[in-house]
């Protein structure tokens, strides 16, 4: 069984995980919302934390054939699989909500849970909250948590580290935060780093991707975008 991840940013809040058998693409964008570039992904499987198109844009990305299941999904209170079949990926959906009103502004949103080879990824959508203890208690302590800091249609810095503290994950990840590409009014990535770098290694990698293993920990992740990838 492979003993890493590897996880690459498309931008916003686009992320792909591959297992070394199969890939997952979570949260692809439209370009003429986002002001990104526009995707270049092949996967193999594809979820959404909700259908606004800067999260659910099945067009964008290509879906490659699998001979077998690519998905599993499992109650969010379930345990993992003590035997996964190699090459899958499981899943759990966490439901949340887009605002701090119970989705009255915005609607509902998903968190999932990716596990595979022996690691969890947790993607936090377009998380507008804090999380209930329940909420909180689903999430669990993942390997990575990809979480929300830009504001305005999400937490922001402030809230994502006290969502992160709810869930003291072993590595952390910002996204969804501006770059300098299209108009969306939300905050760049510093003001969120300089609140956690005192709780935090700060690892700003060379590039959009991260080899994420089961020696990872304490490091905040920050991705360089790159287009085409």
């Amino acid at each position: 069984m492979h003993q890493h991840l590897t996880i690459t940013w498309h931008g916003h809040s686009c992320f792909s995980i591959d297992n070394g058998v199969r890939s997952l693409t979570l949260d692809s964008y439209s370009p003429s919302m986002t002001g990104y570039p526009p995707l270049q992904v092949e996967t193999h499987a594809l979820l959404a934390s909700h259908l606004h198109e800067d999260h659910y844009f099945p067009s964008a990305v290509k879906i490659l054939p699998s001979e077998s299941p690519v998905l599993q999904q499992m109650e969010a209170g379930a345990a993992w699989p003590a035997q996964p079949e190699p090459g899958l990926f499981y899943y759990k959906a966490i439901e949340t909500s887009h605002d701090e009103t119970g989705g009255s502004k915005r609607g509902r949103n998903t968190i999932h849970l990716i596990r595979a080879n022996g690691l969890v990824v947790a993607h936090l959508g377009d998380l507008g909250h804090i999380l209930s203890p329940h909420q909180a208690q689903a999430v669990g302590r993942p390997d990575l948590l990809l979480v929300p800091v830009g504001g305005v249609f999400t937490v922001d810095a402030p809230t994502a580290r006290q969502v992160i503290r709810q869930i003291q994950p072993a590595n952390i990840a910002p996204m969804h935060y501006q770059i300098g590409y299209g108009t969306f009014p939300i905050a760049a990535v510093e003001p969120f780093l300089k609140l956690v770098e005192t709780e935090w290694q700060i690892n700003r990698l060379p590039g959009p991707v991260l080899q994420l293993d089961h020696d990872s920990f304490g490091s905040c992740f920050v991705f360089q975008y790159q287009a085409g990838v």
